[in-house]
């Protein structure tokens, strides 16, 4: 019996989140496999339909979307070596799953099944949102110390989060390397205690690779890990049996 508990226990310790990290009234939380989860009022970034590489500027529904980026980078599609690389979202039978749309689309193992994402090479891509938000999510992809996120009103930082951040909120050794495979990549939440109506992605090298992007007014939390439940379930089992050895 103490071996199956401990096994339980180590389960879930390789799935549990990291402390959140801060920066200034923003506050990071990561997750390498469980999506965000929203309530109430969401804005979601959707890039479906549009013909990649893209960078003309976007028109959506409470959002715009405007590129200074390089040609060829902006909206893309698939993998391109040197250039980006499909966000990782799960995997499944060891294989890395892929988002097949935007936030809250299935996952795919098929690599030609994968959406649209956004990649600014060496640049910035620019959210600007029609009314405050107060929380963020979306897939972090090949998550690399020189990319940043930057929260403003207006034309006010209310602060930003750097890839060095997210790797600190994944933490279990996590390291913003632009790792490309399963792991790699990060689901980031930020929740923000002063309201936000633009978001700007920045990068200094190639590349800065995101998709399921998610804004809202309410708080954004992240989905119990599957080996958590699979724990509360065995503790309750092994309870369960020591009552009927009793």
């Amino acid at each position: 019996m103490k071996r199956l508990l401990a096994a339980l226990l180590a389960g879930a310790a390789a799935a549990v989140l990291a402390g959140p990290a801060r920066a200034g009234p923003l506050t990071i939380t990561a997750s390498l496999y469980s999506p965000p989860t929203t309530c109430g009022a969401t804005t979601v970034i959707d890039l479906t339909g549009i013909a990649t590489p893209s960078n003309a500027p976007i028109q959506g529904s409470g959002y715009t979307i405007g590129f200074s980026v390089t040609s060829g980078q902006g909206v893309v599609n698939g993998a391109l070596s040197g250039a980006y690389a499909v966000p990782v979202g799960g995997v499944s039978g060891g294989q890395p799953e892929y988002l097949t749309g935007n936030y809250g689309s299935l996952l795919t193992t098929n690599v030609a099944l994968s959406g649209n994402y956004l990649s600014t090479g060496i640049g910035s891509i620019t959210v600007a949102f029609t009314s405050d938000q107060t929380a963020f999510a979306m897939l972090w992809g090949s998550i690399d110390d020189f990319n940043a996120v930057t929260f403003l009103e207006g034309t006010s930082t209310i602060g930003t989060v750097t890839g060095t951040d997210a790797a600190d909120a994944l933490g279990n050794g996590f390291t913003a390397s632009g790792g490309q495979g399963a792991g790699g990549s990060g689901y980031i939440i930020v929740n923000s205690t002063t309201a936000f109506n633009t978001i700007t992605f920045s990068s200094t090298s190639p590349s800065f690779e995101f998709t399921g992007i998610v804004t809202s007014t309410d708080p954004i939390g992240t989905s119990e890990p599957m080996s958590l439940a699979l724990l509360g379930s065995g503790l309750a089992g092994l309870g369960l049996l020591r009552h009927r050895r009793a």
